[in-house]
């Protein structure tokens, strides 16, 4: 928690990029406790970036402020620390709240398009169902269409799940999921995870980095439906080049209006769901790799 708010302090200053922020960071860590409480090192880190101590004091104390507003428990999760996905590019603070030993098992990923159809739907009905058998962890995002469609049945099924956020752990976006994300939070059988620290607010382009993340973090993902030139495409070949692999619906694979799935899927060697059991024997048959080093204040009521 005190390497996140002195990160996030040096970010907050001159309007440093992460990059910079990072460097200046990991000079002062060369040089002091980083893991300390601020006031027993603000005096070395004035001295190694240049700045009044007085400047750094107020720039700490808002950062603070937000840092221990939450009125629930979660975790800080650091670059690499053992359940930090270790091909998370650009990222070097994870926040999480809920059941933290999701992250130690083998979840898979479900994704899919803002305006699905209902063969879609059905679809995602069945890996879900099928997954809930095997007693895996589903894992996606609050985006509206399949994602929030198969995170909704996952809490109704009370099945396990880890939500990868666009937003601080205080904010829901889209803001329309609000309901769904607490009621997931509240279940007791799930994870959130960020990498936006409690001192931002919620930005669309925060899907860039939320959609990285959940590429490092996934070793099987299932596309349940997508259109032709669809953004799930350009993740699918990140989990591939990675060393995951990937499976298409067929109801993605055999509509007529759509060419690129089964063009993409015999370029890149995907995997295909088709019936009952197929996600089974994929899983069973292939281990997986390993990817991870050894009120209207905003904040979510129910937690």
């Amino acid at each position: 928690m005190n390497e996140a708010m002195l990160y996030e302090t040096i970010r907050s200053l001159a309007s440093m990029d992460d990059d910079r922020a990072w460097q200046a960071y990991c000079a002062i860590s060369s040089q002091c406790d980083v893991s300390a409480p601020f006031a027993h090192i603000v005096l070395d880190v004035a001295r190694i970036l240049s700045i009044q101590p007085h400047v750094l004091n107020d720039a700490h104390a808002v950062i603070r402020h937000s840092f221990e507003a939450y009125p629930f428990d979660y975790a800080v999760i650091k670059e690499g620390d053992e359940r930090f996905p270790s091909s998370a590019d650009g990222i070097h603070f994870l926040y999480a709240y809920g059941d933290m030993t999701l992250l130690d098992q083998e979840p898979v990923t479900v994704l899919g398009m803002r305006g699905p159809s209902d063969e879609a739907r059905s679809a995602a009905v069945s890996v879900l169902r099928e997954l809930m058998d095997m007693g895996r962890p589903v894992m996606s995002t609050l985006d509206t269409g399949l994602d929030a469609y198969s995170m909704l049945y996952a809490l109704n099924q009370r099945m396990k799940q880890i939500v990868v956020l666009a937003s601080p752990l205080h904010q829901c976006m889209p803001e329309g999921q609000k309901d769904l994300m607490e009621g997931i939070a509240n279940s007791g059988s799930s994870v959130l995870i960020t990498p936006f620290p409690p001192s931002s607010r919620a930005q669309k382009w925060f899907t860039v980095p939320r959609n990285g993340l959940l590429v490092a973090m996934t070793d099987f993902l299932v596309i349940l439906e997508e259109r032709d030139g669809g953004p799930l495409w350009k993740l699918a070949s990140g989990v591939m080049d990675a060393g995951g692999r990937v499976m298409v619906t067929a109801t993605c694979l055999e509509n007529p209006a759509n060419t690129y799935a089964a063009r993409f899927s015999r370029e890149r060697g995907v995997l295909a769901y088709r019936r009952r059991g197929d996600m089974r024997r994929h899983l069973q048959t292939s281990p997986p790799r390993t990817r991870r080093h050894a009120g209207d204040d905003g904040q979510l009521e129910l937690f």
